[in-house]
């Protein structure tokens, strides 16, 4: 038998890219250049722009405020029993002054509300001082002296 010869290669590692010195005048592409916005002025800046002083705060720091402000007062909440309360921010009905029932229109003569037509018809064949009445009732009625 013949004997095997190994032979160890005693070869050196995978060889890297060269490393390559970067050159003193690179080349730009003329293009991106010119589309470059990072060297222009931002006109939508102001230089003389500074912050409000006031800031605003959110709902709960307002509602510790309020709670730290006065420990002894309770807090209004309204019942039957109870008339101090609130005024109401939600705008009111309007009332047609003949049916009692929700008005949609308003008459632009006499200023009485009404719900249909049939009603404006009521609201025009009233006689003189008629439309007064109906004003008055409601507390709407405009007295001249």
């Amino acid at each position: 038998m013949a004997s095997r010869q190994t032979t160890t290669s005693t070869s050196a590692p995978p060889s890297k890219k060269p490393k390559v010195a970067p050159t003193s005048n690179p080349t730009t592409n003329p293009l991106l250049e010119s589309l470059d916005i990072s060297p222009h002025p931002r006109p939508f800046k102001n230089p003389n722009y500074k912050p409000p002083l006031r800031r605003n705060k959110n709902l709960k720091q307002i509602l510790s405020d309020n709670n730290n402000t006065d420990p002894n007062r309770m807090q209004m909440q309204t019942t039957y029993q109870n008339i101090e309360s609130a005024p109401s921010f939600r705008r009111g009905n309007k009332w047609c002054d003949v049916t009692g029932l929700p008005a949609k229109y308003t008459d632009p003569k006499t200023k009485l509300r009404y719900r249909d037509g049939e009603v404006y018809r009521a609201v025009r064949s009233l006689p003189a001082g008629g439309a007064e009445k109906y004003l008055e009732v409601r507390g709407a009625n405009v007295v001249l002296k």
